[in-house]
């Protein structure tokens, strides 16, 4: 005769069996326990030792006072001296696709990140802001600010517009572009970055800041980088860019800033 599992062994299986066919979507809050107990007909000790169980081997997590969620399975994204959106999502094999919300020209004065700005472009009058969100299956993994030296190229504020990978939008224009530094913070997204993203204002975000230049040198983009912690991850590889090797700084911010 077999023997019957444990209940709650049931209620893990039962769960599990859900994430994997996409019935709890990664990210999402499961059913609260009040809710599995009346769901399986079980008391709340023994949902809880099935949680327990999901949590043990990474298939959710529990927060205090909020509840369990499906983990998220994070997208790797690859740091090095030419750090392309469209190449990473490539490699993951995922559906992905990207939106631009704004591209505007402005003043540097008057621009976001302007401090950022200022120490990759000097003290150009104009700079160009580009600013996009990038999906995997439908969920956000990146919000990313570009801004750009608008006398790069007279062309570069139409390349922009039409072409939705920047790299491309340089090409067209002659122009190559590769990475002389990045930087790494994290912290908890302000509102508009949590809206955005679709995370809580408690979620931890990635924070990269990209200073981007010519094969010769020349100034061309400051990058700031958004990426949900729990979605991606950030592997850093080594790279050169002319004779000199690439370098990446690692920092904590513990709260929100903004430049001055």
């Amino acid at each position: 005769m077999t023997e019957r599992l444990p209940r709650w062994r049931d209620v893990a299986n039962s769960l599990s069996e859900g994430i994997r066919n996409g019935i709890y979507e990664p990210g999402k809050k499961l059913p609260t326990e009040n809710d599995l107990a009346r769901h399986f007909q079980l008391n709340r000790h023994t949902i809880r030792r099935a949680l327990e169980e999901l949590a043990s081997i990474g298939m959710i997590r529990t927060e205090q006072g909020r509840g369990s969620f499906v983990c998220d399975d994070p997208v790797e994204y690859r740091i090095h001296a030419r750090p392309r959106f469209s190449e990473l999502m490539k490699d993951s094999n995922r559906p992905t696709t990207r939106r631009k919300l704004s591209l505007r020209r402005m003043a540097l004065v008057d621009a976001p990140d302007r401090a950022l700005a200022r120490d990759l472009l000097g003290g150009v009058p104009d700079v160009i802001v580009l600013e996009r969100i990038g999906y995997s299956a439908d969920r956000p993994v990146s919000y990313s600010r570009h801004i750009f030296d608008a006398g790069l190229h007279e062309g570069l504020m139409a390349a922009l517009e039409a072409h939705d990978s920047i790299t491309e939008a340089l090409r067209k224009l002659g122009l190559e572009s590769v990475r002389r530094r990045t930087q790494v913070s994290t912290r908890c997204p302000d509102s508009h970055e949590a809206s955005l993203l679709r995370i809580e204002l408690n979620d931890p975000i990635l924070r990269t800041v990209g200073y981007n230049v010519t094969p010769a040198g020349r100034p061309i983009e400051i990058s700031i980088g958004h990426y949900p912690g729990r979605r991606m991850q950030l592997a850093f590889e080594n790279f050169q860019t002319g004779d000199q090797t690439g370098a990446v700084g690692v920092s904590h911010d513990p709260v929100p800033r903004s430049d001055a």
